[in-house]
């Protein structure tokens, strides 16, 4: 086959015309009618476009691109700050003369709080908790019950009793919600306290809103009163038990996606007080439902029988006008003076033979050391 010439063959007139071209504006418009051309014939403009990629070229539009980026930075962060304003415009809107305390928290320390709040710590005013630890103004031991259970709070809606440490040294328990705050870089969330406790209502707070049963903070000092009265005892006399007992409604959490939490707790409530004896504290809890305080025990066969009331009573349904709805409890017992020594080593034990009975599959008693 023979060669193809590939050279570009122009006529007469027009290399007379490129070669009379010689002031710059006619090259430019030379330049423009070529690349037009190139156009059309589906030429990779990329690669004319390479031709302009100068050191120089690529300088100013590095610069310029840099340029553009930091406006667009200012113009975020205008925005950013903008936003922030009218959000604590709307946060005081909505939450600074509210009887009910706002606080926000996040990683842990106080970002935001309204009056009621700063009323109830005693405080002169913001900067005496923003930016603060929230921790210094909880009981530490609320603080670790709060740590544990703010999850739940704030997926399940479910509330926790916190004791404040207020200015004056004085303690004032607050029931409190939580709810989330979306932060890819912090750990948010709003607590939404209860009402302003009245002088009046003092005595109320002492006890469960919904069973009537006293609460754990009044439980606590009916424990301790107990303790202290076997303590001071003369040393000839003998030291009765005092068993505590608490349990945990394992299926609850069944129950409240039911709607029927609350009649169930009613319904347990009553049930406890009529099974035992009018000596005996039953009362509400803070992680679990119900514990119930056994004084003056003689011997460990009549512990054994109050032990088995309260199996019992846990043990029957609780049935509404359609079902009969079956109550899984983990329940732990514990025994003063021996092994637990104190009020507090009471509690505690408790509270591990409540969990051991769970970690064991429920629906069990556990008594701490047998």
């Amino acid at each position: 086959m023979d060669d193809v010439n590939h050279n570009l063959v122009f006529d007469t007139d027009t290399i007379n015309f490129l070669e009379g071209v010689s002031d710059k504006e006619t090259k430019s418009k030379v330049d423009l009618g070529i690349l037009s051309s190139a156009k059309k014939l589906n030429v990779d403009l990329d690669l004319l476009e390479s031709l302009d990629e100068t050191p120089k070229f690529n300088t100013i539009k590095q610069t310029s691109k840099a340029n553009n980026a930091e406006k667009d930075d200012l113009v975020v962060q205008d925005f950013i700050e903008d936003a922030d304003v009218h959000l604590k415009d709307i946060i005081d809107k909505i939450f600074k003369n509210s009887d009910r305390s706002f606080v926000i928290v996040r990683d842990d320390k106080i970002e935001y709080a309204n009056k009621t709040f700063l009323k109830i710590l005693g405080v002169a005013g913001e900067d005496d908790v923003l930016k603060k630890n929230f921790l210094k103004f909880v009981v530490k031991e609320d603080w670790n019950l709060l740590a544990e259970n703010i999850g739940e709070m704030l997926t399940n809606d479910k509330s926790l009793m916190v004791r404040l440490k207020l200015a004056d040294n004085k303690v004032q328990r607050m029931n409190f919600d939580a709810i989330y705050l979306p932060d890819n870089q912090h750990f948010t969330f709003i607590l939404v306290g209860s009402k302003i406790v009245t002088k009046i209502n003092l005595v109320s707070g002492l006890y469960d809103d919904l069973t009537g049963l006293p609460n754990f903070y009044l439980l606590e000092d009916r424990v301790q009163m107990a303790v202290n009265a076997e303590n001071y005892k003369d040393i000839r006399q003998k030291k009765n038990m005092i068993g505590l007992i608490g349990v945990s409604i394992d299926n609850m959490k069944a129950f409240k996606s039911l709607g029927i939490d609350d009649f169930i707790l009613r319904k347990l409530a009553e049930r406890l007080i009529l099974s035992l004896k009018k000596t005996f504290t039953v009362a509400t809890g803070l992680k679990y439902q119900f514990w119930i305080l056994l004084p003056n025990i003689d011997n460990l066969e009549n512990f054994d029988v109050e032990i088995k009331r309260v199996k019992a009573a846990l043990d029957e349904p609780v049935a509404d006008n359609f079902t009969e709805h079956h109550i899984d409890a983990s329940i732990g017992v514990s025994i003063f003076p021996d092994p637990a020594t104190s009020a507090k080593k009471l509690i505690e034990q408790a509270i591990l033979s409540i969990q051991k009975a769970q970690h064991d599959g429920g629906k069990r008693v556990v008594i701490f050391g047998a």
